[in-house]
């Protein structure tokens, strides 16, 4: 434009005009100023076209079409692998040449074996960064730390047995009143149910459906409860409320997240009849909370696995909680120990390590799971459980060692080799008896019973061989008979006879008894 301007000027003032030589200068300089801006703008458009990778810049009326997303994506791919045959090419040390074990002498065998540990110490670091990279995203899947109103993730979910659900989804039962059914509306089922069993009998036939509790469980999970009405439903007052909360966190939530839910409930002693048709055995609801945590199985429904470690950690802790129960009730029965503040005591880990501290207030007024809280040496207030809170007394008597409220009682190690030394014993075979299921399973089929895994003939011999000893089992019982006692007082009588003092010569005359003779035919 500027250009245009002053070769404008120059036309009108002509070349005889006084102005001349200023429309020349005037000439110059935008000729001057439009080659200026012309190299800039060159520069700019390469400038960005190097950086960005695209073409330099077109004219406004030009289309321009990047690549397509699968070229683009291969291209990138190139470009990693050849940046990292380039870093392998750099890093690449020769092994050396004369010797084939390393000589500290060598500089060959110097530089090679410093590369290799170089080398297998940054394998070590990326394997080390994987695993921290794994432990967060377990620690952030398992949901710890979730306030009351943010739901609990249920990573096992997914791994419900599937012949179960199956059953539970083909149920008239459940499609018709469960599957739509509300948070309390569940709960009031399952405080009817009065029954924690997996499978129930069909009202008009013999077969076996899953039950109404177990249906229960699942319709929980679906609806995926929060961090507040899970707390709610692990502190209900019914039993029957408590063992589902139990069996939901057990079967949908991360393993890491069993003790931290559950631990409190193991203290539970509030009798309770779990199963009724099995056999009506009465247990505590903190044996429920321990057979969850220890066994593979519910009823006949397989649970999800616990890895080994932290496996371990829970049997651990689980040997010290038959006499954590019975100290809990010891003192439960001398709770007035407690209704003063500032009272010495002694507290017990999860893992076994006492600790002295001193009460804060009496003991809660909870019907089931008392707790006490202490203050630590240190400052902090913990609340804890009265099964491993301890009151030593200023004195120590005799009589205290077999007191629970008094002495510590067994320790964890002691518990432990005892517990080790039970899982030994259990594992060793002793004769044939090396499997008690020797892979016989009892199925029932419309009430009948069958057996699955033994063929008939196993099974008939078997039955023969068991009254063929019990026959011989009675025969031995009765003793022989009156006819074969007889016989044989007859042959003793007439082979076994002892010949007398005086028949059998001279005495002896030192007036010992020689040795006795009998006749034999």
């Amino acid at each position: 434009l500027a250009l245009a301007q002053a070769l404008a000027q120059s036309q009108a003032s002509g070349p005889s005009a006084p102005g001349s030589s200023t429309s020349s200068l005037a000439l110059a300089q935008a000729l001057a100023r439009s080659q200026a801006s012309a190299s800039a703008s060159k520069l700019s458009a390469s400038t960005v076209s190097g950086l960005s990778g695209l073409p330099p810049a077109t004219t406004p009326g030009t289309k321009f079409a990047l690549p397509p997303l699968d070229k683009r994506k291969e291209a990138t791919k190139d470009d990693e692998k050849r940046r990292g045959k380039q870093e392998e090419a750099e890093e690449e040390v020769p092994r050396c040449h004369l010797h084939k074990k390393q000589n500290k002498a060598c500089k060959f065998c110097k530089v090679f074996y410093q590369h290799q540990e170089l080398k297998s110490k940054k394998i070590e670091e990326q394997k080390a960064a994987a695993l921290e990279r794994l432990k967060e995203g377990s620690v952030a899947n398992s949901g710890k730390g979730l306030s009351e109103s943010e739901k609990s993730p249920l990573p096992n979910l997914g791994a419900f047995p599937q012949v179960m659900l199956d059953r539970i989804q083909r149920s008239d039962f459940y499609n018709t009143t469960i599957s739509n059914a509300t948070m309390q509306e569940v709960m009031s089922t399952v405080a009817r149910t009065e029954a924690c069993d997996t499978e129930v009998r069909a009202e008009k036939s013999l077969d076996l459906e899953p039950s109404p509790f177990i249906m229960c469980v699942y319709r929980l999970m679906t609806l995926q409860l929060t961090e507040g009405q899970l707390r709610s439903l692990l502190g209900s007052r019914s039993p029957w409320l408590r063992c589902a909360a139990f069996l939901y966190v057990r079967l949908g939530m991360h393993h890491e997240r069993y003790w931290e839910l559950m631990s409190e409930a193991l203290m539970d002693n509030e009798e309770f009849v779990p199963f009724p048709v099995r056999g009506g055995d009465t247990t505590t609801v903190g044996q429920f909370a321990e057979q969850l945590l220890t066994k593979d199985k519910y009823c006949d429904l397989a649970l999800p696995r616990i890895p080994v470690a932290h496996r371990k950690i829970i049997n651990k802790r689980m040997v010290l909680y038959a006499q954590f129960r019975r100290r809990y009730t010891a003192n439960c029965e001398v709770l007035d120990r407690f209704d003063e503040s500032g009272v010495q005591v002694e507290i017990c880990s999860a893992d076994g390590e006492w600790t002295p501290a001193e009460t804060v207030e009496a003991p809660s007024h909870r019907r089931q799971c008392k707790t006490l809280l202490v203050r630590l040496p240190e400052g902090e207030e913990r609340e804890v459980s009265l099964g491993m809170v301890i009151c030593p007394g200023a004195t120590f008597t005799p009589a205290n060692a077999n007191d629970l409220t008094r002495s510590r009682g067994r320790s964890a190690e002691e518990l432990l080799e005892k517990f080790e030394a039970q899982q030994r014993d259990a594992a060793v075979a002793s004769g044939k008896d090396y499997c008690k299921t020797s892979g016989q399973h009892t199925l029932r089929v419309g009430g009948v019973p069958f057996v699955a895994g033994v063929k008939r003939k196993d099974l008939e011999t078997k039955g023969n061989d068991d009254a063929e000893d019990e026959a011989r089992r009675e025969a031995k019982r009765s003793g022989p008979s009156l006819e074969h006692q007889a016989k044989l007082a007859a042959i003793e009588s007439k082979y076994c006879a002892k010949v007398g003092a005086s028949a059998s010569g001279r005495d002896r005359s030192d007036g010992l008894d020689g040795p006795e003779r009998m006749r034999l035919g």
